[in-house]
Formats: structure tokens, sequence, C-alpha cells
């Protein structure tokens, strides 16, 4: 019985081993004798001969050409660029030397379609070293000084109060003059009045004071005839002396007038002058004077 089993195995291998065999055989003739799709890839010969020398642009690979052919290949092979070369001499000149070889253009041709650019010529002829200008500086920089020291002379802030009288009341020309002599005021520069460190009116400005009104000044042989609802007082920072001291002075005669004639002290911005407007006052003196500490 097994032996039947074992024989009928084989005969039927033997079968699936033939049809296979068949198969196959029948299925490479069909194939040989169909055309080539247009879509297969191609050998990987052809391949190889269709790209062998270029790269993915297309572009072919430099040819140098040799001199002694360089007749023959001049018409096919691409331009090359002549070389320049450019010698610096021990003086600093600059000259260009006459090319390595020398070839007509008429036969140098581009392998490429388009021309390739051409180097601009650039003239590097220098003076000689006795025909060099010569700068010279030393015109230039004393009228330079002068213009350093005016702009330390410019003051970098100004302080302002104002003395402001209703609309009833007036400031008359020999009550103000009276008290301004008081307070150490005296009539100078610009036709206003001015404080100097010394009250006798000597040395150098601390504050000003100025008409609110127009025009501005006061004049002394007509200050019988002037009235003003208002003056204003203004210091400015750099001064001489110290700084707070000079504030305290010009904000104390600024209450006194305001006091002597029944007025209001104004700041800067014309609104009532409060504790906090004076701190802040203050407090700008003293960010002044830091600044300057910093920058020396």
């Amino acid at each position: 019985m097994a032996d039947e089993l074992r024989l009928i195995f084989i005969i039927i291998g033997a079968l699936v081993l033939g049809g296979l065999l068949l198969h196959g055989l029948w299925t490479v003739r069909k194939n040989a004798g169909q055309p080539r799709h247009r879509y297969y890839d191609e050998p990987a010969k052809d391949e190889q001969d269709k790209t062998e020398g270029f790269d993915e642009l297309g572009v072919g690979p430099v040819r140098v050409v040799k001199r002694g052919n360089q007749d023959s290949s001049a018409r096919t092979a691409p331009a090359k660029a002549e070389p320049v070369r450019r010698s610096e001499s021990a003086t600093g000149k600059v000259s260009r030397t006459e090319p390595m070889t020398k070839q007509s253009s008429a036969e140098v041709q581009t392998e490429l379609p388009f021309d390739e650019p051409k180097e601009p010529e650039l003239n590097f002829s220098a003076l000689a070293d006795d025909e060099v200008p010569e700068t010279v500086f030393d015109s230039e920089v004393p009228d330079a000084e002068p213009d350093a020291d005016v702009a330390a002379e410019e003051p970098s802030e100004v302080l302002i109060l104002y003395v402001l009288l209703p609309e009833s009341k007036e400031m008359k020309g020999p009550d103000l003059l009276s008290a301004l002599l008081t307070l150490g005021f005296k009539y100078g520069d610009m036709d206003i009045f001015h404080r100097h460190t010394d009250s006798a009116g000597s040395g150098a400005v601390l504050f000003s004071l100025a008409n609110m009104f127009n025009p501005g000044t006061f004049d002394l042989e007509n200050i019988d005839k002037l009235a003003t609802r208002g003056v204003s007082l203004f210091m400015t920072l750099p001064g001489p002396g110290e700084p707070l001291q000079n504030f305290n002075l010009m904000h104390n005669a600024a209450k006194k007038l305001a006091e002597e004639f029944g007025g209001q002290v104004l700041d800067g911005q014309r609104s009532v002058l409060t504790v906090q407007t004076v701190r802040h006052y203050v407090d700008k003196i003293r960010e002044f004077q830091r600044q300057q500490l910093i920058h020396g």
C-alpha cells in the first residue's frame, strides 16, 4: 500500500514539474515576440552611453587643448580666458602686462550658444611717488575746535517758572522794578533782568527774568509806562555754582513776587506749581548732575 502511494506522488510531482517547465517556455516565447514598450527602462549600457561625459544639466566636461593642437581644435574647443598678470613693484605701482599668448578673437568660438561676458578692462596706472597729493589737516583742526567749544557752552537743560497774575491785576513798572532790585536782580543783556552770583550785580548769571508777554523784554527808560500780568524766570544747566541752590533761589524769588503782586507760581507747562512738581525739578537736576559725572 505504501509503495503504491509513493508511486502516485512521484507521478503527480513529475507532471507538475513538467507543466511548470512548459508554461515557462511558452511565456518566454510570447514576450519575445511582442514590441518593446516606450516607457520600459532602457538597458544600462545605452543609458551609460548617453550620460557618459555629461552632468545633470547636460554640460560636458572641460576640454584641455594642448599648444600643438591649438590651431586644429580652435574652432571646436571652448574659448579660454587669456591669463592676465599684474605685478606690483616695490614702489606701490600697479601695472598690467601683456597676455601670455596672443590669439585672434575671430578664431575663438564658444561651445555654448551664448557669449561669455567680457571682463572690463581697468586702468591700474598710479601716480608717481612725487606726484601723489598730500592731504593737509592743519587748517581744518583749528576750525573744528571752536565748534566743539560752542557745543560745550550750549545749555542742555532749561528750567522755567512763571509768575502769573489774574486778569484783574497787573504789575506796574515802578513797583516791579523796586521788587526786583530788592531780590538782587540787575538789568542787563537782552533788556531783561539777571540774578548774579553776587547780590551786588557782579559775577556769573545764576538765572534770569523776562516779561511773560510781548515783547518779552523791559524798556528801562519807559518803565513808568510798563504794565504786565506775568514774568518768567529761567535758569540753564549746566550753570555756575550749585544747580540745586540756584533753583532754590529762583523758586524763592518767584514765590516772593507772587506774594507781592497777588499771583500764582506756575511750572514750565504753565500749570500751578505743586510740591510734587518741585520734586520733579529737583530730580531732573540730580539726574543731569549724574549724567555729567558719567560722561565726564
